[in-house]
């Protein structure tokens, strides 16, 4: 083990020597860090665009669906679930069902924006024109703008005007039915008008042009300047995009030191190859870390959140920094010249990045782009990145995503050791 830390530290000490490499691991990281930090602000794009709120229906009638269906018409950043769930699971409801209890939790965590509970007699009790609650849970301040709370409101604005009609015109009815003594109406005619009345007084509610469409300019910000949560994408973005670039970066040094010898004269010392290639993937390892921890550093002077689980953090940016590493050794034997490897590093980084959401959140990309951005295991990384800081998750939530990262480094490890060239 002191043999290989003690390679560890000649290369790092090595590399820390150039000048050019500090440039490239510390000036233009942190200068583009801030540049798209501050201009994703800007523009609003610091936020998520899709407001993940849990919804449970105890009513289950046409008119709860129809409240549903309206709650996503007044504002199509909110993703109810477990209704509208997708194939990425962005709910993070996995295989389970989703009882009250475990969404009640999810809402206290802040895993969700909200949780929204229709009890069962909703239906009845605005035809027939009495009260009833619906639970609302959310960590947001109720004194504070909220966009599924105001969204929620509005839905529920109409239904109430439409329940108080049908009330007004039930005393209506039975006045001018007892002024003019007529025989009452029996039970099934009277409820069948009234709630001809509820529908058409409903349905000419919603056809009106609603005054305030809610939409979501930065979730994220909780009141505070918008700016600086541009830095919960620039900052794991930026910091993806230049661990490639300084991990990937090693193809090129590899192929060097081969050419000089190096390798070579390391096989000479009473040192097993395992333990030369350990010290090689532990130089470029430690180096794609201290990248992100530069960059978070950084993004966290500028106002970046961190989330509430700092280790589950520190293990997505470990899972990555691993498979790109993997990815390295796994190309390096491949390579014939320094220059094919420097061209390979642009176009991957150049490539897999953007593909990945490291530039801009993959929501707002049409769906097949979306589709294809899980080729890139920046897509992986930056989806885990995204649920711990922007929804406040835990390591259950983004173990998925470790998980493929892992796997992946595993596979690509195994071909590069199997190739990898000591002379």
């Amino acid at each position: 083990m002191r043999s290989i830390l003690t390679i560890i530290l000649n290369d790092l000490n090595i590399f820390f020597a150039q000048r050019g490499n500090l440039v490239g691991l510390l000036v233009i990281p942190v200068l583009l860090t801030l540049v798209v930090g501050w201009s994703i602000g800007q523009i609003g794009g610091g936020g998520p665009t899709r407001l993940r709120v849990d919804l449970i229906d105890h009513d289950q009638t046409e008119l709860s669906a129809k409240l549903i269906e309206e709650l996503r018409a007044a504002n199509d950043a909110l993703v109810l679930c477990p209704l509208d769930n997708d194939a990425d699971d962005f709910c993070r409801l996995g295989e389970e069902h989703l009882q009250l209890e475990r969404a009640v939790e999810r809402a206290r965590s802040g895993s969700t924006s909200a949780l929204i509970v229709i009890p069962a007699g909703y239906a009845a009790a605005l035809e027939g024109f009495e009260r009833i609650n619906i639970d609302y849970y959310s960590l947001s301040d109720p004194l504070q703008p909220s966009p599924v709370l105001q969204s929620l409101n509005a839905v529920l604005q109409r239904a109430g005007s439409a329940s108080i009609t049908t009330g007004v015109a039930g005393a209506l009815l039975d006045n001018v039915t007892a002024a003019i003594d007529l025989p009452p109406l029996d039970k099934e005619t009277r409820d069948g008008f009234l709630r001809s009345i509820y529908l058409r007084s409903q349905e000419m509610l919603t056809e009106q042009p609603a005054p305030v469409r809610f939409r979501v300019a930065d979730a994220a910000s909780d009141g505070e300047d918008g700016s600086l949560n541009g830095f919960n994408q620039s900052g794991p973005g930026m910091g993806s995009l230049y661990v490639m670039f300084t991990v990937l970066g090693g193809m090129a040094v590899l192929l060097r030191e081969r050419r000089q010898w190096t390798l070579q004269r390391l096989m000479a010392l009473p040192l097993s190859r395992a333990q030369i290639l350990a010290a090689k993937i532990g130089v470029y390892f430690t180096l794609g870390m201290i990248q992100y921890f530069i960059v978070f550093a950084v993004g966290a002077a500028a106002g970046m959140d961190f989330g509430s689980d700092p280790p589950a953090l520190l293990a997505v940016m470990a899972a990555f920094v691993l498979c790109i590493t993997a990815l390295t050794f796994a190309l390096a034997p491949w390579m014939k010249s320094e220059g094919q490897a420097r061209g390979l590093v642009l176009l991957l980084s150049l490539s897999l990045a953007p593909l990945g959401g490291a530039w801009w959140p993959l929501e707002i990309v049409p769906e097949f782009m979306r589709t294809l951005g899980r080729l890139s295991p920046v897509a992986w990384a930056m989806n885990a990145f995204q649920d711990l800081i922007w929804y406040n998750g835990g390591f259950g939530d983004v173990l998925p995503e470790i998980g493929v990262l892992l796997a992946a480094s595993a596979v690509l490890f195994i071909f590069g050791i199997r190739s990898f060239k000591y002379e």
